[in-house]
């Protein structure tokens, strides 16, 4: 057992002197690593407490300077490479997209400008007008300067009674096919006038002086209009200061045109928003004009006027070959008059049938009598 003992403390006291080896090995790297850096920085220890100063600046002047590190391109050698690669292949894709977007040339003459996409077009169009102050780009200068099959047309009001809420006629405007005007007159008042609406109609009180009676003016207007395409925008109000109507198979209104109105989410467009969207023209910029807004009615139907006649005709056919059902089917007057009572033919028949019947039955028996 002693020796046991023994054997286990030798054990013990190896183990404890090969850790306090270990620990002055380390101590005496610590010292050594401590010395170099001392003698890098040039540090000297002070001797005394004497020597030692809390004066910072001191200590900064006794530390060495820090060298500054030399500007370089520390990064991958490959990254230039790569930058560059990068940098060709977005030029490249910048570029084939400006091809992609370029349009081709228009080379062919004599070309409607307002159909072209604004950028496009080599003048600013908008902004030019012609000697009758109508907007050129509404207009085709060469086209015919008469009466045509279609009619634009556009009226001007003026408020009448309490607070100008009311409207009356004070300007009528007609244009042909091609914008060229064939009718413009102004209408002498029918009541007194209580707001002229300068700053929307363009209509003042010297206008209406010596203008043409309203009876004049609305059976002129009715005879143009006679067996004519109407082309407006809102000409129910048009109409109601008119009183005038026209067959609903000749109007074609520009504010009812559903694909017109499905650019605009549904509602109804001014004729503002929808000219400067459809035909890159502004009007309606200060006060209107009827002949330039009559214009620019005309100018959209006629871009749009082939798919807006085949919606038309869509329609039509669609109601000519649509068969109806027995319950759409009303009787007529004449039919009712045709329908006549069953005739005694038919009654003798219908005796006869009921006497076989009851020849057939089983008699009748009393129990009472039995």
């Amino acid at each position: 057992m002693i020796s046991q003992m023994e054997k286990v403390l030798d054990k013990s006291k190896e183990g404890i002197d090969g850790k306090s080896k270990k620990i002055k090995k380390k101590n005496k790297r610590y010292k050594k690593k401590k010395e170099q850096v001392d003698s890098k920085l040039n540090f000297v220890k002070p001797k005394d407490v004497n020597e030692v100063s809390s004066n910072w600046k001191d200590l900064l002047k006794s530390l060495p300077k820090e060298t500054p590190k030399p500007k370089g391109d520390f990064r991958h050698p490959l990254h230039k490479f790569r930058t560059e690669t990068n940098d060709k292949k977005k030029k490249k894709v910048i570029k084939e997209k400006e091809e992609a977007v370029k349009k081709p040339e228009i080379w062919f003459d004599d070309v409607d400008h307002t159909l072209l996409d604004p950028e496009d077009r080599e003048d600013d169009v908008n902004d030019l007008v012609n000697a009758d102050g109508n907007t050129k780009s509404l207009v085709k200068e060469k086209g015919f300067s008469g009466l045509t099959k279609l009619i634009g047309m556009d009226c001007e009001m003026v408020g009448v009674g309490h607070g100008g809420t009311d409207s009356i006629l004070a300007r009528v405007s007609l244009v042909n096919h091609f914008g060229h005007p064939v009718y413009d007159k102004f209408v002498a008042a029918t009541e007194k006038v209580t707001d002229y609406r300068t700053h929307v109609s363009g209509v003042r009180p010297q206008d209406l002086k010596g203008a043409e009676n309203f009876k004049i003016v609305q059976q002129e207007v009715s005879d143009l209009l006679q067996g004519r395409v109407l082309v407006g925008h809102a000409l129910k109000h048009d109409a109601k200061v008119l009183f005038l109507a026209h067959p609903k198979r000749d109007i074609r209104d520009t504010s009812i045109y559903k694909p017109f109105r499905a650019s605009f989410g549904g509602r109804t467009p001014s004729l503002k928003n929808l000219s400067a969207r459809m035909l890159g023209v502004s009007v309606q910029t200060g006060e209107h004009s009827s002949v330039q807004d009559a214009q620019a009615a005309m100018k959209l139907y006629t871009m749009f006027r082939k798919e807006w006649e085949a919606s038309i005709e869509a329609k039509r056919s669609k109601k000519i070959n649509k068969i109806p059902t027995e319950s759409e089917v009303k009787p007529t007057k004449k039919d009712a008059k045709v329908a006549t009572p069953p005739s005694d033919f038919d009654v003798a028949s219908d005796m006869a049938t009921l006497q076989k019947r009851l020849q057939r039955a089983p008699a009748y028996v009393d129990s009472d009598s039995e």
